[in-house]
C-alpha cells in the first residue's frame, strides 16, 4: 500500500503543500499544466528557499494583470460578473470552472469535494444556506489554483492512504473581510471534526488554513498514527517567512507499508450497521445483500432471531467504510421499514501479505507470508499445489511437506 504522510508541525497551507509535492518529485510540468487548464490568467512559480537551514521549495501563485484588471478567460469572466450582478455566489462558478477544465477525472472529483466541504462548513458556522456562501474574489481565485494544483499532484502520486501528524493550528486572532476571528477559525474546527489531535505552538497566527482542512477531509485522511513505512520520497514545502521558534515548512513522506511487491494494508476504521426487520424469504435476503454489496458494503450477513414471545425476525449486519455508512442506514430505513438502526465504529487491521520463496530439499517452494504492521509474522502458507505434487512424487504426505517448508522458512529468519 502506498502511503502519504504529512508532518504538520508548522501547520499546513496550500502553497506549502504544493512546494512539498514538487520537492517530493511531482514533475513541475504536471503542476504547470494544472494551472494552465484553469485558463484564468494564473501563474505558478516554484522557488528554492531555505527554512531553518533546510532546502525547501516555496510555491507562489500570481495572476496576469491587464488594463481591465485580472486577465480571465472570457467565459469565466462573464460568469463571474453575472454572479456579482445577480448577487449570486461564487461556489457555482467554481464548480462550473472545474467541471469544464481539461483536468484528470479523479482530480476534478477531489477539487469539487474540497470546495463542497469548505462551503458546507461555512454554511453551518454562519447559519446561512449553502447557496448564499460567497468567497472573496482574489482570495477565491488563489484558492482555486492552489487546491487544483494540490489535487492534481496528489492524484499523480497515486497515494492509497493519507496520514497526518497532530496538527499545529496556530493561535491568536485574525482579521478577515467580515471582522475578527479566533485562531483556529470556527470553519477550520468544523472541518477537522472531533477525531483530530490539534495543538498550538510557535507564532500567534493562523498555521492551518480552512482550505487545507477541507482538502484533508476530501483526501479521506487518517488521523491515526502512521503505520511503519519504507520511505521512497521526501518533500519539503517552504513557508512565506522564517520564524524564530518554529521551522516554517511542511514535510511530506511517501512510502509503502511493505517491501517490493508485498501487498496490504493498514489500521483503519469500519462502521458496523445492524437492523432487525420482519421475517423474509431467502430470495428477498439474497436481493438485500446483493444491493448492499453493490453500494459499498464490505461484508454482509443475516441471521434469524427468536424472541421470548416465539416471534421470529431477521437481522442484517453490514460492515462498511465510514463514507458509506449514511447511505447504508438510509437504505435500511427506506427498504426494510424498520423503526431503528444500530451502528458503531470499530478499528480494523488487515494482514500484510507477500510472497517469498523457501529453499527446500525439493527445490524452491513459494509461501504466502502474513504479518502484522509491527512486522510480527502470524501465518505462513506454502503453495498447496506444489506441496501436493512433491508429496505424490516422493510418497510423502502433503502435511509433512508443508510443515517442513514452514520450519525451513522460520529457521531462515532466525
Amino acid at each position: 500500500m502506498r502511503i502519504g504522510f504529512l508532518d504538520c508541525f508548522a501547520g499546513m497551507s496550500s502553497s506549502r503543500f504544493i512546494g512539498a509535492l514538487a520537492s517530493a518529485g511531482v514533475p513541475e510540468q504536471i503542476l504547470q499544466d494544472a494551472v494552465d487548464a484553469l485558463d484564468i490568467g494564473a501563474r505558478l512559480e516554484l522557488m528554492h528557499v531555505k527554512r531553518s537551514n533546510i532546502a525547501t521549495i516555496k510555491a507562489y501563485i500570481s495572476f496576469d494583470i491587464s488594463e481591465n484588471g485580472l486577465n480571465f478567460s472570457h467565459d469565466f469572466l462573464r460568469s463571474f460578473q453575472d454572479e456579482k450582478v445577480n448577487n449570486k455566489q461564487l461556489l457555482g462558478t467554481i464548480q462550473a470552472l472545474i467541471s469544464n477544465a481539461p483536468l484528470p477525472v479523479k482530480a476534478k472529483k477531489l477539487i469539487l469535494e474540497t470546495f463542497q466541504n469548505l462551503a458546507e462548513a461555512q454554511a453551518k458556522i454562519s447559519g446561512l444556506p449553502i447557496e448564499e456562501i460567497s468567497f472573496h474574489e482574489i482570495k477565491a481565485l488563489n484558492t482555486i489554483v492552489g487546491v487544483t494544483v494540490c489535487c492534481v499532484a496528489c492524484v499523480w502520486l497515486k497515494i492509497d492512504q493519507w496520514y497526518v501528524s497532530p496538527l499545529n493550528v496556530g493561535s491568536g486572532i485574525k482579521k478577515d473581510s467580515k471582522g475578527f476571528l479566533p485562531i483556529p477559525t470556527p470553519v477550520t474546527l468544523e472541518l477537522l471534526g472531533n477525531e483530530v489531535l490539534i495543538y498550538a505552538s510557535g507564532p500567534q497566527k493562523e498555521l492551518l488554513t480552512p482550505t487545507c482542512a477541507a482538502l484533508l477531509k476530501a483526501l479521506k485522511t487518517s488521523y491515526q498514527p502512521c503505520p511503519p513505512i519504507l520511505i521512497s520520497r521526501i518533500g519539503y514545502g517552504g513557508g512565506r517567512m522564517e520564524y524564530d521558534n518554529l521551522p516554517n515548512f511542511l514535510r511530506l513522506c511517501v512510502g509503502t507499508t511493505t517491501k517490493g511487491k508485498n501487498t496490504q494494508s493498514v489500521i483503519g476504521e469500519i462502521v458496523i450497521v445492524e437492523a432487525e426487520f420482519a421475517k423474509s424469504s431467502q430470495d428477498a435476503l439474497i436481493e438485500l445483500q446483493t444491493h448492499l454489496y453493490a453500494n459499498g458494503a464490505k461484508f454482509v450477513y443475516t441471521v434469524s432471531i427468536y424472541s421470548v414471545f416465539n416471534q421470529m425476525t431477521d437481522k442484517v449486519v453490514i460492515f462498511c467504510l465510514p463514507e458509506h455508512a449514511d447511505e447504508m442506514r438510509r437504505f435500511l430505513f427506506q427498504r426494510l421499514k424498520t423503526a431503528y438502526v444500530h451502528w458503531r465504529i470499530e478499528k480494523y487491521e488487515n494482514l500484510i501479505h507477500y510472497d517469498e520463496n523457501v529453499n527446500t530439499p525439493w527445490g524452491k517452494i513459494k509461501v504466502i507470508v502474513g504479518q502484522l504492521l509491527n512486522n510480527q509474522i502470524v501465518s505462513v502458507v506454502p503453495d498447496k499445489t506444489t506441496c501436493r505434487s512433491i508429496a505424490k512424487a516422493h510418497d510423502l504426505s502433503t502435511v509433512e511437506i508443508e510443515e517442513t517448508v514452514k520450519r525451513l522458512f522460520f529457521s531462515g529468519k532466525s
